[in-house]
Protein backbone atom coordinates (compact mmCIF):
# COMPACT_ATOMS: atom_id res chain seq x y z
CA UNK A 1 0.00 0.00 0.00
CA UNK A 2 1.40 3.42 -0.96
CA UNK A 3 1.64 6.44 2.02
CA UNK A 4 2.50 9.46 1.58
CA UNK A 5 4.76 11.09 4.23
CA UNK A 6 7.06 13.95 5.04
CA UNK A 7 11.30 12.96 5.56
CA UNK A 8 14.08 15.61 5.98
CA UNK A 9 17.13 15.13 4.21
CA UNK A 10 20.69 17.15 4.74
CA UNK A 11 21.95 18.22 0.64
CA UNK A 12 24.96 20.43 0.14
CA UNK A 13 23.70 23.34 -1.92
CA UNK A 14 25.82 26.10 -3.24
CA UNK A 15 24.58 29.36 -2.90
CA UNK A 16 26.16 32.48 -4.04
CA UNK A 17 24.67 35.14 -1.75
CA UNK A 18 23.83 38.73 -3.42
CA UNK A 19 26.55 39.99 -1.56
CA UNK A 20 29.39 37.88 -3.08
CA UNK A 21 27.75 37.67 -6.77
CA UNK A 22 28.31 41.63 -6.66
CA UNK A 23 31.87 41.33 -5.37
CA UNK A 24 32.35 38.69 -8.56
CA UNK A 25 30.93 40.99 -10.91
CA UNK A 26 33.43 44.04 -10.00
CA UNK A 27 35.91 41.58 -11.19
CA UNK A 28 35.72 41.90 -14.61
CA UNK A 29 34.44 45.41 -14.93
CA UNK A 30 36.32 47.79 -16.90
CA UNK A 31 37.82 51.46 -15.51
CA UNK A 32 34.56 52.85 -17.24
CA UNK A 33 32.55 50.18 -15.92
CA UNK A 34 33.75 50.33 -12.16
CA UNK A 35 33.32 54.13 -12.81
CA UNK A 36 29.73 54.38 -13.56
CA UNK A 37 29.03 50.68 -10.92
CA UNK A 38 30.77 53.30 -7.93
CA UNK A 39 28.51 56.30 -9.45
CA UNK A 40 25.55 53.97 -9.09
CA UNK A 41 25.66 53.09 -6.21
CA UNK A 42 26.50 56.56 -4.88
CA UNK A 43 23.35 57.51 -6.16
CA UNK A 44 21.51 54.80 -4.38
CA UNK A 45 22.67 54.85 -1.00
CA UNK A 46 23.02 57.91 0.70
CA UNK A 47 25.18 56.39 3.33
CA UNK A 48 27.72 56.03 0.84
CA UNK A 49 30.13 58.76 -0.27
CA UNK A 50 33.24 60.06 -1.54
CA UNK A 51 36.10 61.04 0.31
CA UNK A 52 36.95 64.70 0.15
CA UNK A 53 41.03 64.76 0.39
CA UNK A 54 41.05 68.40 0.86
CA UNK A 55 38.59 68.29 4.00
CA UNK A 56 40.46 67.97 7.10
CA UNK A 57 38.63 66.33 9.79
CA UNK A 58 39.20 65.41 13.50
CA UNK A 59 36.84 62.68 13.33
CA UNK A 60 38.36 59.43 11.86
CA UNK A 61 37.16 58.60 8.24
CA UNK A 62 35.57 55.22 7.55
CA UNK A 63 37.16 54.26 3.84
CA UNK A 64 38.55 51.74 2.47
CA UNK A 65 39.71 49.42 4.75
CA UNK A 66 38.31 47.20 7.56
CA UNK A 67 34.87 48.86 7.75
CA UNK A 68 33.72 46.83 9.93
CA UNK A 69 36.39 46.66 13.13
CA UNK A 70 35.93 50.74 12.91
CA UNK A 71 32.26 50.70 13.93
CA UNK A 72 33.21 48.27 16.10
CA UNK A 73 35.34 50.92 17.92
CA UNK A 74 33.22 53.46 18.41
CA UNK A 75 30.17 51.55 19.97
CA UNK A 76 30.31 49.99 23.64
CA UNK A 77 31.09 46.17 24.06
CA UNK A 78 27.25 45.68 24.11
CA UNK A 79 26.18 47.42 21.47
CA UNK A 80 26.51 44.58 18.57
CA UNK A 81 26.38 46.76 15.03
CA UNK A 82 25.26 44.22 13.06
CA UNK A 83 25.41 40.86 14.53
CA UNK A 84 27.85 38.69 14.30
CA UNK A 85 25.99 35.96 12.39
CA UNK A 86 25.67 39.00 9.96
CA UNK A 87 29.07 39.87 9.94
CA UNK A 88 30.38 36.46 8.59
CA UNK A 89 29.36 37.01 4.66
CA UNK A 90 29.26 33.33 3.07
CA UNK A 91 32.57 33.08 1.00
CA UNK A 92 34.85 36.09 3.12
CA UNK A 93 37.26 33.36 3.59
CA UNK A 94 37.91 32.91 -0.39
CA UNK A 95 38.84 37.22 -0.17
CA UNK A 96 41.58 36.18 2.67
CA UNK A 97 45.26 36.18 0.81
CA UNK A 98 48.27 38.34 1.15
CA UNK A 99 46.47 41.28 2.56
CA UNK A 100 49.67 42.67 3.73
CA UNK A 101 50.57 43.73 0.09
CA UNK A 102 47.37 46.14 0.09
CA UNK A 103 50.21 49.11 1.28
CA UNK A 104 51.76 48.68 -2.13
CA UNK A 105 48.90 50.22 -3.86
CA UNK A 106 50.25 53.47 -5.53
CA UNK A 107 47.42 56.03 -6.94
CA UNK A 108 49.88 56.63 -9.98
CA UNK A 109 48.48 59.95 -10.16
CA UNK A 110 50.20 60.76 -7.14
CA UNK A 111 53.77 59.18 -8.20
CA UNK A 112 53.19 61.11 -11.80
CA UNK A 113 53.41 64.70 -12.87
CA UNK A 114 50.50 66.75 -14.01
CA UNK A 115 52.25 67.29 -16.68
CA UNK A 116 52.10 63.45 -18.04
CA UNK A 117 48.29 62.97 -17.45
CA UNK A 118 46.99 61.57 -20.43
CA UNK A 119 44.58 64.45 -22.93
CA UNK A 120 41.01 62.67 -21.64
CA UNK A 121 39.65 64.44 -24.64
CA UNK A 122 41.31 62.34 -27.18
CA UNK A 123 39.99 59.40 -26.02
CA UNK A 124 36.35 59.40 -27.60
CA UNK A 125 36.50 60.79 -31.22
CA UNK A 126 33.47 60.12 -33.73
CA UNK A 127 33.58 60.25 -37.12
CA UNK A 128 30.78 60.60 -40.18
CA UNK A 129 29.91 57.56 -41.70
CA UNK A 130 30.82 57.12 -45.59
CA UNK A 131 27.07 57.07 -45.96
CA UNK A 132 26.19 60.33 -44.05
CA UNK A 133 29.43 61.81 -45.99
CA UNK A 134 27.31 60.72 -49.39
CA UNK A 135 24.04 61.81 -48.58
CA UNK A 136 25.54 65.23 -47.11
CA UNK A 137 27.54 65.59 -50.59
CA UNK A 138 24.07 64.96 -53.22
CA UNK A 139 22.25 67.67 -50.66
CA UNK A 140 25.30 69.68 -52.49
CA UNK A 141 24.87 67.93 -55.95
CA UNK A 142 22.42 69.19 -59.01
CA UNK A 143 20.55 65.91 -58.49
CA UNK A 144 16.35 66.44 -58.68
CA UNK A 145 14.33 65.16 -56.54
CA UNK A 146 13.61 61.46 -57.96
CA UNK A 147 17.11 61.41 -58.68
CA UNK A 148 17.89 61.40 -55.10
CA UNK A 149 15.36 59.16 -54.11
CA UNK A 150 16.68 56.51 -56.20
CA UNK A 151 20.53 57.49 -54.57
CA UNK A 152 19.04 57.11 -51.24
CA UNK A 153 18.67 53.46 -52.33
CA UNK A 154 21.90 53.16 -53.56
CA UNK A 155 23.96 54.70 -51.00
CA UNK A 156 21.88 52.23 -48.51
CA UNK A 157 23.58 49.69 -50.65
CA UNK A 158 27.55 50.54 -50.73
CA UNK A 159 29.17 48.59 -47.98
CA UNK A 160 31.43 50.02 -45.75
CA UNK A 161 34.93 49.41 -47.95
CA UNK A 162 32.86 51.49 -50.74
CA UNK A 163 31.58 49.22 -52.93
CA UNK A 164 28.59 48.77 -54.40
CA UNK A 165 27.31 45.35 -51.92
CA UNK A 166 24.60 43.80 -54.15
CA UNK A 167 23.81 44.40 -58.25
CA UNK A 168 22.01 46.43 -60.17
CA UNK A 169 19.29 44.38 -61.29
CA UNK A 170 18.84 43.69 -57.46
CA UNK A 171 18.28 46.88 -56.31
CA UNK A 172 15.46 47.70 -59.07
CA UNK A 173 13.57 44.36 -58.38
CA UNK A 174 13.25 45.86 -54.52
CA UNK A 175 13.03 49.48 -55.05
CA UNK A 176 10.39 48.91 -58.36
CA UNK A 177 12.88 51.62 -60.49
CA UNK A 178 14.48 50.82 -63.95
CA UNK A 179 18.10 49.47 -64.23
CA UNK A 180 18.83 52.42 -66.51
CA UNK A 181 17.58 54.89 -63.79
CA UNK A 182 19.64 53.31 -61.52
CA UNK A 183 23.17 53.06 -63.52
CA UNK A 184 22.47 56.74 -64.26
CA UNK A 185 22.14 57.83 -60.84
CA UNK A 186 25.08 55.23 -59.73
CA UNK A 187 27.42 57.13 -62.46
CA UNK A 188 27.00 60.52 -60.62
CA UNK A 189 27.44 58.75 -56.93
CA UNK A 190 30.67 57.29 -58.40
CA UNK A 191 31.35 61.18 -59.58
CA UNK A 192 31.55 61.97 -55.65
CA UNK A 193 34.54 62.21 -52.92
CA UNK A 194 35.91 59.71 -51.83
CA UNK A 195 37.09 58.57 -55.60
CA UNK A 196 36.33 54.73 -56.13
CA UNK A 197 33.22 54.89 -54.24
CA UNK A 198 29.98 53.14 -55.68
CA UNK A 199 32.44 50.70 -57.77
CA UNK A 200 31.02 47.32 -58.16
CA UNK A 201 34.69 45.46 -58.56
CA UNK A 202 38.12 46.37 -57.58
CA UNK A 203 38.64 46.91 -62.14
CA UNK A 204 35.82 49.35 -61.98
CA UNK A 205 36.93 51.15 -58.73
CA UNK A 206 40.33 51.52 -60.31
CA UNK A 207 38.84 53.13 -63.62
CA UNK A 208 36.73 55.96 -61.57
CA UNK A 209 39.85 56.59 -59.22
CA UNK A 210 42.11 57.05 -62.70
CA UNK A 211 39.11 59.11 -64.22
CA UNK A 212 39.14 61.41 -61.06
CA UNK A 213 42.85 61.89 -61.40
CA UNK A 214 41.83 63.92 -64.86
CA UNK A 215 44.62 62.02 -66.49
CA UNK A 216 43.98 60.72 -70.02
CA UNK A 217 46.15 58.01 -71.14
CA UNK A 218 44.26 55.36 -73.70
CA UNK A 219 46.84 53.25 -72.95
CA UNK A 220 46.10 52.82 -69.04
CA UNK A 221 42.23 52.58 -69.81
CA UNK A 222 42.50 49.93 -72.73
CA UNK A 223 45.05 48.13 -70.77
CA UNK A 224 42.84 47.94 -66.87
CA UNK A 225 39.70 47.26 -68.55
CA UNK A 226 40.87 44.12 -70.87
CA UNK A 227 43.77 42.76 -68.93
CA UNK A 228 42.76 43.29 -65.32
CA UNK A 229 42.69 39.72 -64.36
CA UNK A 230 46.66 39.36 -65.97
CA UNK A 231 47.61 42.12 -63.58
CA UNK A 232 46.49 40.49 -60.52
CA UNK A 233 48.38 37.53 -61.45
CA UNK A 234 51.22 40.34 -62.35
CA UNK A 235 51.85 38.29 -65.62
CA UNK A 236 53.66 41.72 -67.23
CA UNK A 237 54.85 40.14 -70.17
CA UNK A 238 51.42 38.31 -71.12
CA UNK A 239 50.05 41.73 -71.30
CA UNK A 240 52.35 43.45 -73.33
CA UNK A 241 52.22 39.94 -76.15
CA UNK A 242 48.80 40.56 -76.18
CA UNK A 243 48.54 44.18 -76.25
CA UNK A 244 51.79 44.84 -78.29
CA UNK A 245 53.00 47.70 -75.82
CA UNK A 246 56.07 47.15 -74.48
CA UNK A 247 56.91 45.89 -71.33
CA UNK A 248 57.95 49.60 -69.83
CA UNK A 249 54.34 50.66 -70.28
CA UNK A 250 53.06 47.81 -68.70
CA UNK A 251 55.19 48.63 -65.55
CA UNK A 252 54.34 52.06 -65.65
CA UNK A 253 50.30 50.95 -65.45
CA UNK A 254 51.32 48.99 -62.87
CA UNK A 255 52.77 51.06 -60.31
CA UNK A 256 49.93 53.55 -61.06
CA UNK A 257 47.79 51.05 -60.36
CA UNK A 258 49.42 50.53 -56.61
CA UNK A 259 49.22 53.94 -55.97
CA UNK A 260 45.22 53.59 -55.81
CA UNK A 261 43.27 52.80 -52.86
CA UNK A 262 41.71 49.52 -53.33
CA UNK A 263 38.88 50.37 -50.49
CA UNK A 264 38.12 54.02 -51.01
CA UNK A 265 35.31 54.04 -47.89
CA UNK A 266 37.49 52.37 -45.54
CA UNK A 267 38.65 55.97 -44.25
CA UNK A 268 35.57 56.69 -43.27
CA UNK A 269 34.06 53.78 -41.59
CA UNK A 270 32.35 53.60 -38.18
CA UNK A 271 35.63 51.87 -36.69
CA UNK A 272 37.57 54.40 -34.79
CA UNK A 273 40.84 53.96 -32.83
CA UNK A 274 40.03 53.04 -29.45
CA UNK A 275 42.37 55.30 -26.95
CA UNK A 276 42.39 52.95 -23.56
CA UNK A 277 43.89 53.65 -20.11
CA UNK A 278 45.82 51.55 -18.48
CA UNK A 279 44.45 49.94 -15.39
CA UNK A 280 48.22 48.88 -14.17
CA UNK A 281 51.39 50.37 -14.83
CA UNK A 282 54.89 48.31 -14.67
CA UNK A 283 57.88 50.48 -14.36
CA UNK A 284 61.66 49.36 -14.48
CA UNK A 285 63.50 50.56 -10.99
CA UNK A 286 66.70 49.73 -9.99
CA UNK A 287 66.73 46.42 -12.15
CA UNK A 288 63.25 45.21 -11.22
CA UNK A 289 59.91 45.93 -12.23
CA UNK A 290 57.35 47.65 -10.29
CA UNK A 291 53.75 46.66 -10.51
CA UNK A 292 51.71 50.14 -9.85
CA UNK A 293 47.61 50.10 -9.86
CA UNK A 294 46.07 53.20 -12.01
CA UNK A 295 43.82 54.31 -8.91
CA UNK A 296 42.96 57.59 -11.24
CA UNK A 297 39.31 58.28 -11.80
CA UNK A 298 38.61 55.51 -9.17
CA UNK A 299 37.29 57.60 -6.20
CA UNK A 300 37.98 56.65 -1.97
CA UNK A 301 34.55 55.59 -0.85
CA UNK A 302 33.51 56.11 2.97
CA UNK A 303 30.35 56.20 5.07
CA UNK A 304 28.68 59.58 5.66
CA UNK A 305 29.64 60.58 9.48
CA UNK A 306 25.76 61.74 9.58
CA UNK A 307 23.96 58.50 8.94
CA UNK A 308 26.72 56.57 11.10
CA UNK A 309 25.65 59.19 14.04
CA UNK A 310 22.31 58.71 13.23
CA UNK A 311 22.27 54.87 13.97
CA UNK A 312 24.39 55.09 17.18
CA UNK A 313 21.78 57.29 18.85
CA UNK A 314 18.81 55.48 21.30
CA UNK A 315 16.11 57.59 20.36
CA UNK A 316 16.36 56.20 16.44
CA UNK A 317 14.20 52.97 16.42
CA UNK A 318 11.97 50.94 14.01
CA UNK A 319 12.27 51.37 10.03
CA UNK A 320 14.67 54.36 10.51
CA UNK A 321 17.03 52.17 12.05
CA UNK A 322 16.61 48.71 9.98
CA UNK A 323 16.73 51.02 6.61
CA UNK A 324 20.38 52.60 7.86
CA UNK A 325 21.51 49.67 9.16
CA UNK A 326 20.70 47.74 5.92
CA UNK A 327 22.34 50.62 3.96
CA UNK A 328 25.38 50.68 6.12
CA UNK A 329 25.63 47.22 5.52
CA UNK A 330 25.57 47.23 1.47
CA UNK A 331 28.44 50.22 1.71
CA UNK A 332 30.74 48.00 3.92
CA UNK A 333 30.18 45.39 1.30
CA UNK A 334 30.72 47.16 -1.70
CA UNK A 335 33.65 49.30 0.29
CA UNK A 336 35.17 45.88 1.01
CA UNK A 337 34.46 44.44 -2.77
CA UNK A 338 36.62 47.20 -4.66
CA UNK A 339 39.18 47.02 -2.33
CA UNK A 340 39.40 43.03 -2.63
CA UNK A 341 39.25 44.05 -6.82
CA UNK A 342 42.16 46.15 -6.57
CA UNK A 343 43.93 44.04 -4.53
CA UNK A 344 43.33 40.62 -6.96
CA UNK A 345 44.21 43.03 -9.52
CA UNK A 346 47.30 44.06 -8.33
CA UNK A 347 48.96 40.43 -7.21
CA UNK A 348 47.56 38.91 -10.90
CA UNK A 349 49.81 42.16 -12.26
CA UNK A 350 52.67 40.94 -10.23
CA UNK A 351 52.19 37.25 -11.00
CA UNK A 352 52.04 37.77 -14.85
CA UNK A 353 55.14 40.21 -14.25
CA UNK A 354 57.30 37.59 -12.60
CA UNK A 355 56.33 34.68 -15.12
CA UNK A 356 56.81 36.80 -17.83
CA UNK A 357 59.42 39.44 -17.11
CA UNK A 358 62.04 38.49 -20.06
CA UNK A 359 59.20 39.82 -22.39
CA UNK A 360 59.39 42.83 -20.38
CA UNK A 361 63.04 43.30 -19.89
CA UNK A 362 64.07 42.03 -24.24
CA UNK A 363 60.67 42.35 -26.08
CA UNK A 364 57.68 39.78 -27.96
CA UNK A 365 60.26 36.96 -28.95
CA UNK A 366 60.91 36.21 -25.08
CA UNK A 367 57.14 35.50 -24.37
CA UNK A 368 56.21 32.56 -22.48
CA UNK A 369 53.24 30.04 -22.58
CA UNK A 370 51.06 30.63 -20.00
CA UNK A 371 47.63 29.53 -18.85
CA UNK A 372 45.63 30.91 -15.69
CA UNK A 373 46.00 28.27 -13.91
CA UNK A 374 49.67 28.88 -13.06
CA UNK A 375 49.04 32.15 -11.84
CA UNK A 376 46.03 31.23 -10.07
CA UNK A 377 48.20 28.60 -8.51
CA UNK A 378 50.87 31.14 -7.62
CA UNK A 379 48.10 33.25 -5.76
CA UNK A 380 45.56 30.90 -4.42
CA UNK A 381 42.97 31.84 -6.00
CA UNK A 382 40.31 30.10 -8.35
CA UNK A 383 41.13 30.21 -12.42
CA UNK A 384 37.89 31.63 -12.89
CA UNK A 385 38.71 34.77 -10.64
CA UNK A 386 42.28 35.01 -13.13
CA UNK A 387 39.80 35.13 -15.90
CA UNK A 388 37.67 37.74 -14.93
CA UNK A 389 40.45 39.71 -13.44
CA UNK A 390 42.12 39.73 -16.98
CA UNK A 391 39.10 40.89 -18.52
CA UNK A 392 38.82 44.43 -20.44
CA UNK A 393 42.35 45.44 -18.58
CA UNK A 394 45.55 46.52 -19.94
CA UNK A 395 48.76 47.08 -18.78
CA UNK A 396 51.40 50.03 -19.58
CA UNK A 397 54.49 48.20 -19.91
CA UNK A 398 58.21 49.78 -21.46
CA UNK A 399 57.60 48.21 -24.62
CA UNK A 400 54.16 49.24 -24.89
CA UNK A 401 50.17 48.94 -23.49
CA UNK A 402 49.03 45.53 -23.66
CA UNK A 403 46.00 43.92 -22.52
CA UNK A 404 45.85 41.70 -19.81
CA UNK A 405 45.35 38.40 -21.84
CA UNK A 406 47.59 39.35 -24.63
CA UNK A 407 50.29 37.80 -21.85
CA UNK A 408 48.34 34.20 -21.52
CA UNK A 409 49.55 33.03 -25.36
CA UNK A 410 49.36 28.96 -26.18
CA UNK A 411 52.39 27.28 -26.76
CA UNK A 412 54.80 25.33 -29.50
CA UNK A 413 57.15 23.26 -28.94
CA UNK A 414 60.76 23.53 -30.36
CA UNK A 415 63.32 21.14 -31.23
CA UNK A 416 65.08 21.65 -28.13
CA UNK A 417 62.06 20.97 -26.04
CA UNK A 418 61.65 24.43 -24.93
CA UNK A 419 58.30 26.19 -25.89
CA UNK A 420 57.93 29.45 -27.57
CA UNK A 421 54.36 31.84 -27.83
CA UNK A 422 52.58 32.27 -30.94
CA UNK A 423 53.11 35.61 -30.44
CA UNK A 424 57.02 34.84 -31.11
CA UNK A 425 56.58 32.61 -33.59
CA UNK A 426 54.36 35.59 -35.21
CA UNK A 427 56.93 38.00 -34.43
CA UNK A 428 59.80 35.56 -36.17
CA UNK A 429 57.55 35.66 -39.55
CA UNK A 430 56.96 39.71 -39.46
CA UNK A 431 60.97 39.79 -39.00
CA UNK A 432 61.46 37.42 -42.13
CA UNK A 433 59.36 39.00 -44.22
CA UNK A 434 60.77 42.58 -43.51
CA UNK A 435 63.88 41.05 -44.10
CA UNK A 436 63.13 39.75 -47.53
CA UNK A 437 64.20 40.68 -50.76
CA UNK A 438 60.92 42.49 -52.29
CA UNK A 439 62.01 41.52 -56.14
CA UNK A 440 62.12 37.54 -54.98
CA UNK A 441 59.87 37.20 -51.66
CA UNK A 442 60.56 34.82 -49.23
CA UNK A 443 57.84 31.90 -49.58
CA UNK A 444 55.55 30.07 -46.95
CA UNK A 445 57.79 26.81 -47.10
CA UNK A 446 60.85 29.42 -47.10
CA UNK A 447 60.03 30.60 -43.48
CA UNK A 448 59.17 27.12 -42.47
CA UNK A 449 62.86 25.90 -43.51
CA UNK A 450 63.93 29.41 -41.72
CA UNK A 451 61.66 29.02 -38.78
CA UNK A 452 63.30 25.81 -38.13
CA UNK A 453 67.28 26.59 -38.70
CA UNK A 454 67.22 29.54 -36.68
CA UNK A 455 64.74 28.66 -34.02
CA UNK A 456 64.61 25.08 -34.30
CA UNK A 457 60.65 25.32 -34.48
CA UNK A 458 59.09 23.10 -36.73
CA UNK A 459 55.43 23.99 -38.08
CA UNK A 460 53.12 23.21 -40.91
CA UNK A 461 53.16 25.61 -44.40
CA UNK A 462 49.65 25.92 -43.50
CA UNK A 463 49.96 27.50 -40.25
CA UNK A 464 52.71 29.89 -41.67
CA UNK A 465 50.08 31.01 -43.90
CA UNK A 466 47.37 31.33 -41.25
CA UNK A 467 49.98 33.36 -39.21
CA UNK A 468 50.62 35.50 -42.23
CA UNK A 469 46.86 36.22 -43.41
CA UNK A 470 46.72 37.26 -39.42
CA UNK A 471 49.17 39.80 -40.18
CA UNK A 472 47.29 40.66 -42.93
CA UNK A 473 50.67 40.07 -45.14
CA UNK A 474 49.92 38.72 -48.71
CA UNK A 475 51.43 35.99 -50.59
CA UNK A 476 54.90 35.80 -51.97
CA UNK A 477 53.25 36.15 -55.55
CA UNK A 478 51.70 39.20 -54.51
CA UNK A 479 54.32 40.22 -52.23
CA UNK A 480 56.84 40.45 -55.64
CA UNK A 481 57.79 43.87 -56.76
CA UNK A 482 59.44 44.35 -60.59
CA UNK A 483 62.10 45.85 -61.63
Amino acid sequence: MLELKQTQKLLPVLKLTQQLQQAIKLLQLSRLELTQTIQQELNENPVLEIEEKDEIDEQPIIKQGNVTEWLELSYSPSEDLFGREEREYPGDREWEYKDAELSLFSNTSKNRNKGESPNYENYVTKKDSLRDYLRWQVGLSKIDSNERIVAEWIIENIDDNGYLAYPIQDISKVSGFPVEFLENVLKKIQKLDPPGVGARDLKECILIQYEASEKNDHAFTQIVSSYFELFQKANLKEIAKKTGYPVEKIKEVFETIKGFDPKPGRNYSNEHTSYVVPDVYVVKKEGTFEVLLNDEEIPELMMNQYYVGLYKRRDINGDTKKYIKNKMRQAEWFIKSIQQRQNTLYLVSKSIVAYQSKFFDKGIQFLKPLILKNVAQDIGVHESTVSRITTNKYMSAPNGIFEMKFFFPTGIHNEGGDSLSTNAVINFITEIINKEDKRNPVTDDDIVAVLKERHNVRIARRTVAKYREALSVRSSRERRVLD
